[in-house]
């Protein structure tokens, strides 16, 4: 007689994931009943198999309008142009982060954070071959998060002018931002980023502040948990110390890679003058 065959889930995975299906036949099914079971059941010609449970698989998603793929395509559309891999990666990276920051239902735009971002991002392009690129960069970086560049800034600018004429940190935190943003905090609606500790940090060192309670001084008033702003300005500078590694390993190899293109036009030059004198 045929071998009636039936399948069983071995595993039940999270969803999303791909399921483990064994087979298992209906002889070696039998094999493993009791003898009782098997003395009661001996007519039986076939053993039907119990039904498999229903598997219902569901795709994992972005909650949000904007998908990652979305930012990362206007981004490649606005500068659809070869990035160094030193500036490539860092870009890649900031533009991940700050598009779940951005399309968080709790975002709104913040001066603080623009100043951030500028400072951020003006620090990971010094030494960068053209001025005007950079700036086409950032005009493409911020636009595919579907903000204004012109604006960024301005704002960073006029904040930058602000915390060094605000002459203390008691000065610095008696601007409305603060206010403003502990009052998002206390409401649950304040989308924090790394941009905001970075924002706090470079008008500190504006205003010339470096007591050491200057920064906790703005974490209070800004309602931004002061371990959260040293976790982020940690990897902040690991950043810039990762950058400026980089960079002078790439100026390395540019320097070996042209001594080594001028070594061989030096030979290219000295056979032609052995073959000339040969002739």
């Amino acid at each position: 007689p045929s071998r009636a065959v039936y399948c069983t889930r071995t595993s039940a995975p999270p969803i999303t994931t791909s399921h483990a299906m064994s087979c298992v036949s209906v002889f070696s099914a039998a094999s493993r009943v009791a003898p009782s079971s098997r003395v009661a059941n001996k007519r039986a010609s076939v053993v039907v198999p119990t039904r498999a449970a229903r598997v219902h698989v569901v795709a994992a998603v972005d909650l949000n309008a904007v998908t990652v793929a979305d930012t990362k395509d206007r981004f490649i559309r606005a500068y659809p142009y070869p990035i160094p891999s030193v500036w490539s990666v860092a870009v890649q990276e900031l533009l991940v982060t700050q598009h779940f920051v951005r399309y968080s239902t709790k975002y709104s735009y913040s001066k603080i954070s623009s100043l951030g971002f500028v400072s951020v991002f003006d620090q990971l392009f010094e030494g960068f071959p053209s001025d005007e690129e950079k700036e086409k960069i950032f005009k493409s970086f911020v636009e595919a998060l579907s903000e204004d560049p012109v604006a960024v800034r301005a704002d960073a600018a006029a904040l930058a002018v602000f915390a060094e004429g605000a002459g203390s940190v008691d000065g610095i935190a008696a601007n409305e931002l603060f206010a403003a943003t502990k009052a998002l905090n206390e409401a649950k609606k304040f989308a924090y980023s790394r941009y905001d500790a970075v924002g706090l940090f470079r008008m500190l060192e504006l205003a010339g502040a470096a007591e050491p309670s200057a920064l906790e001084t703005l974490a209070n008033a800004s309602g931004i948990p002061l371990k959260k702003i040293n976790g982020d300005l940690g990897m902040y500078k690991m950043l810039l110390s990762r950058m400026a590694a980089a960079k002078e390993l790439s100026a390395e190899i540019y320097e070996r890679e042209k001594r080594k293109d001028a070594e061989r036009v030096a030979k290219k030059a000295e056979k032609a003058a052995a073959a000339e004198k040969e002739a």
